[in-house]
């Protein structure tokens, strides 16, 4: 791989006049690398002077890394331990059903990391596409409280609430706000409560009784590449979700006090305006 100080060697020979294929020739690489090369220092240089460009923005990113390497390591630790386990000569046949659940948990566990991680960098480069249809709210939310597997999640009772929507990301907004409800719970009451009363728009609350979020604690999980107590996933917080609610024209923020913290999001019934990220089934 040709070093940095090579790279910037190369476009700045190019930028006093040398050509690409003299520059190329000399470093053994290919004149249209070089040709790239020099375009995104051009246009790094044009988003500096926009004021477009944060310099921070490297540091988050090698944050990101940090996390999405911690993130991997446990998963794949716990895999290979039970693939050991299972190369054994006195496995048992409960054991190797133990062993088979474990690692397809841990599996779809990469999976949900390694697509998060896909959909921020949708979301950075504005590529984001939703595929919309009916989606019958209070039935996908019943679904994902069951799904969590904690008697502590409750939804309130209610009639069935249609909304137009990516069912998909809609699954993805709520699994990681009850997510992020049931960390903070920490084995205390988790109640899901849709208002469906305001005829453009459909509210979701989820609430957590007796726990509340400093200041600090409450901005970070809806910024990317942080990571507190918390925040459960890639160290994405709840930043996707926010994106996600975005592109369908929703909005989510939270509510945290003395009685206890409500993380609360909320979509227009109609679905996002059309456009050529927005696909109807």
């Amino acid at each position: 791989m040709t070093a940095s100080a090579d790279r910037a060697e190369a476009v700045l020979a190019v930028l006093k006049g040398a050509s690409s294929e003299s520059v190329a020739a000399g470093l053994e690489v290919e004149p249209e690398l070089v040709e790239r090369w020099v375009e995104l220092f051009i246009e790094g240089g044009r988003l500096r002077l926009a004021g477009r460009l944060d310099p921070s923005s490297f540091e988050a990113r090698d944050r990101f890394l940090v996390l999405i390497a911690h993130e991997f390591r446990t998963p794949l630790t716990t895999i290979g331990g039970w693939v050991e386990t299972m190369l054994s000569d006195e496995l048992t046949p409960e054991l190797r059903q133990q062993g088979m659940e474990v690692i397809l948990k841990q599996v779809a566990h990469l999976e949900r990391i390694a697509s998060d991680a896909l959909d921020a960098g949708a979301v950075a480069r504005g590529q984001l596409r939703l595929v919309v249809g009916p989606v019958r709210l209070r039935s996908l939310i019943c679904a994902i409280a069951a799904s969590a597997r904690d008697g502590n999640v409750k939804v309130d009772e209610g009639a069935e609430v249609e909304i137009v929507a990516d069912g998909a990301r809609m699954e993805q907004v709520i699994g990681d706000v009850v997510a992020h409800a049931v960390r903070l719970a920490a084995g205390g009451p988790v109640v899901a409560t849709i208002d469906g009363s305001h005829p453009a728009r459909v509210t979701v609350t989820v609430s957590v009784a007796g726990r509340s979020l400093s200041y600090q604690e409450a901005s970070e999980l809806f910024e990317p590449y942080r990571r507190s107590d918390t925040s459960v996933g890639t160290g994405l917080g709840l930043f996707l979700s926010r994106a996600l609610l975005a592109a369908h024209g929703g909005e989510i923020g939270l509510r945290s006090g003395n009685q206890g913290t409500e993380f609360w999001f909320r979509v227009p019934r109609s679905g996002p305006d059309p456009g050529p990220l927005v696909d109807t089934t």
